[in-house]
């Protein structure tokens, strides 16, 4: 939305305020921190959670609205919401383990060595501290990138998890690895994860598309198609544009796929194409929440080229 209101295409700007007083009201109830989980009770390969259970993943994308809420305009309230956020994240979430491992785990609930998750997490706490100048959260974050980095395959590549049920390769969770790294490195100020990058977007721009656009689930199966795969693929390249013209090319050629497989000329697209049918469920976070990020971000890269030409 912020995106949106910079390129004069949000004709309501308080909606902002709208949305953060509806986070709030979202917030996991009986936490001393502020962090959010699902309104609904969900199902892992690892068990049952149930509804409300503050998890990474939200606390990670509410924190990061916040930010974008405070560098758009400056509120003390929104970076006090996002410190308290990075406190449960490195307070509840985070462990070491044998000095051979440091991670975020995905809920309270147990601990997990999921990257994405994880790098995820410390890339908000990285960011969070560059914007507050609170260092405490440094350290801790870079040895969770450096763990992840770890795990790395020589190939590039990241399994979904170290649990054996998650040795899984794919596109979105890849897409987040690589994106989560790069704000760490970014924010960090430093060039020490630089050969995993490369490795690990080489590896992704290999591995995860067709010819025609299509961007696989796996790295080596096709389908489902997933939208939240295209979506991801078209913010991943996005964010990589700087490593060669292609990626910019193959993010629109990713778009013009969706568009012409997966939307649905009622005014949203689809959830999966799979070989002999699509499913055509609409997920307001899964679908069409992702896809209008992606969608804004190609409107806001298309209008830095036109400026730079």
């Amino acid at each position: 939305m912020l995106k949106l209101n910079k390129l004069g295409l949000l004709a309501d700007a308080g909606q902002v305020s709208e949305l953060i007083t509806r986070l709030k009201q979202l917030r996991a109830a009986e936490s001393r921190y502020w962090c959010w989980g699902y309104h609904f009770p969900w199902q892992s390969r690892s068990g049952l959670f149930p509804l409300g259970m503050p998890n990474i993943i939200c606390t990670t994308f509410v924190g990061n609205a916040l930010l974008d809420a405070h560098e758009a305009a400056p509120s003390p309230e929104c970076l006090q919401m996002a410190a308290s956020a990075a406190r449960f994240i490195q307070d509840v979430l985070y462990y070491e383990e044998n000095n051979s491992a440091a991670c975020y785990s995905y809920t309270p609930l147990a601990r997990s060595k999921v990257h994405n998750a994880s790098l995820l997490g410390a890339a908000f706490l990285v960011r969070l501290g560059k914007i507050s100048g609170d260092a405490q959260f440094r350290e801790p974050a870079l040895k969770a990138a450096r763990f992840s980095i770890g795990c790395q395959g020589p190939d590039g590549s990241w399994p979904y998890g170290e649990h054996p049920t998650q040795q899984w390769i794919d596109n979105f969770h890849t897409g987040y690895n690589l994106c989560a790294l790069r704000s760490i490195a970014r924010q960090a100020g430093t060039a020490e994860f630089d050969s995993a990058i490369h490795r690990g977007f080489a590896y992704y721009r290999q591995n995860f598309f067709l010819d025609d656009g299509t961007p696989k689930y796996y790295h080596d199966r096709t389908y489902p198609v997933d939208i939240h795969s295209a979506a991801q693929s078209i913010i991943t390249l996005l964010e990589f544009r700087d490593f060669g013209q292609d990626a910019q090319d193959l993010a629109h050629t990713v778009c013009q796929w969706a568009n012409r497989n997966l939307w649905d000329t009622r005014g949203f697209y689809h959830f999966q194409k799979h070989p002999y049918y699509t499913n055509r469920i609409s997920f307001m976070r899964w679908t069409q929440a992702w896809m209008l990020l992606a969608l804004t971000d190609l409107l806001v890269s298309n209008h830095k080229l036109r400026i730079k030409n």
